[in-house]
């Protein structure tokens, strides 16, 4: 048995990969917007509210973790679809 030690990602890090992201969102696309209800913030108004707007930071976090997985999760069947791998 292989002995791997797992890479756990705190919460800072994949803030810190977020807010790297929405930095070249905000340089690439002034119009991106994130419409939260009635309120619609900017790349650049999103990285500065999220180290003090806990609901924010959860919300985004939540949303980012979802897409990832959804788009790996797409990834692997379009693999595995062109692959003639049989799905699972």
């Amino acid at each position: 048995m292989e002995n791997r030690k797992e890479k756990k990602v705190n919460e800072k890090e994949l803030i810190a990969e977020i807010k790297k992201t929405l930095t070249g969102i905000a340089q690439n696309n002034s119009s991106w917007r994130l419409m939260l209800g009635r309120e619609t913030l900017s790349a650049t108004d999103v990285i500065q509210r999220l180290d003090r707007d806990k609901k924010l930071r959860k919300m985004v976090l939540t949303q980012s973790l979802g897409l990832a997985i959804e788009m790996f999760h797409k990834g692997r069947e379009k693999i595995e679809g062109s692959s003639g791998t049989p799905k699972v």
